[in-house]
């Protein structure tokens, strides 16, 4: 397997090389392999100067297609095992549309690669097993994002961003280590309740939305919705009282005063508040012009840890499934 930092360079310069100009990314997945792309979506979006950026699930790109997706457009799109119909679909039609298109997936030959210019085969792998971050789904999104505003703009944090790279399976490691034993208080503390709030802001949201909808609610049959930090204020606050619980990721870099604020608040009114704050836990080893777009990525690989925790205090395993891959949907 080639270097993620390697490949990723050859796959966007060779896309360049085959059309035009680049001047729209789209990123295409359902459930988590959407909200992988979260971290990319973010960098761009704070980062890019002409470049548009779509972040759509797969489905809806299909039926409602945007118009501007042409052969100016590269769509990025990921399925853990390459055959999810709505995600094949979406490659199909951005294909058809004369856009460029990059799978990632788990699983080689899958049907994702069949309608794929470029492929990139990821490491996964559950905790406590052992993958290099660096070289799993959202990481790969957030390099191709990185190569991409690299050769049409040019990044003055380039090299900063690659450093990071280097580093983070070491400040990985590192943090899931630190928060093992609060865990395993988290998984206690919280194994009874009937809801569960997720939280957080900037290159965060992303993880938050994901540990929403693909852990508690798919996996655990926890009730959950996702809050934006900033929108915490804007109607969501009215259901916090003594014991509402909430986990909150709380970022480093620009966002972190909205996290700041909503914590605050909940500690205030008597909310049951699990913090995993990215700086207590280590992202600050990272270059400081980058290390906000690492968060996202951190806290899901912390995250490893809590869910591992919460499904054995529960008794419900990670892969039980009621509906999903059992019946018809």
């Amino acid at each position: 397997m080639s270097h993620p930092h390697q490949q990723s360079r050859q796959i966007i310069s060779a896309i360049l090389q085959s059309r035009p100009a680049i001047e729209r990314v789209y990123f295409v997945g359902c459930g988590g392999s959407l909200t992988g792309f979260y971290p990319a979506k973010y960098f761009l979006d704070c980062e890019a100067k002409k470049l548009a950026v779509g972040y759509i699930t797969s489905n809806e790109f299909v039926h409602a297609t945007p118009q501007a997706l042409g052969e100016n457009s590269l769509v990025i799109l990921a399925s853990q095992q390459g055959n999810t119909p709505e995600t094949v679909e979406a490659a199909r039609v951005a294909r058809a549309k004369g856009a460029a298109t990059v799978g990632l997936t788990f699983a080689p030959a899958s049907p994702l690669c069949e309608h794929s210019d470029e492929v990139i085969e990821y490491r996964w792998a559950r905790y406590p097993e052992t993958v290099n971050p660096a070289q799993q789904k959202a990481a790969y999104g957030l390099w191709l994002a990185l190569e991409l505003l690299q050769q049409t703009e040019g990044y003055a944090h380039y090299e900063a961003m690659v450093s990071a790279f280097e580093q983070f399976e070491e400040v990985v490691r590192e943090g899931q280590r630190k928060v093992e034993e609060d865990a395993q208080r988290f998984a206690q503390a919280y194994k009874d309740d009937k809801v569960i709030y997720m939280m957080g802001s900037g290159p965060s949201f992303g993880a938050a939305h994901q540990q929403s909808i693909c852990i508690l609610l798919e996996m655990q049959w926890i009730n959950s919705a996702s809050v934006h930090s900033g929108e915490y204020f804007h109607g969501p606050f009215e259901i916090t009282e003594e014991g509402t619980p909430f986990v909150l990721l709380q970022s480093e870099g620009r966002t972190r005063a909205l996290d700041d604020r909503a914590i605050r608040f909940i500690r205030q009114y008597g909310g049951k508040l699990q913090l995993i704050d990215a700086r207590e836990l280590g992202i600050n080893a990272l270059p400081e012009t980058v290390r906000d777009y690492f968060c996202g990525l951190f806290h899901t690989a912390l995250l490893d840890v809590y869910n591992l925790a919460l499904s054995q205090a529960r008794h419900h395993p990670l892969t039980t499934r009621r509906y999903m891959w059992k019946v018809e949907y």
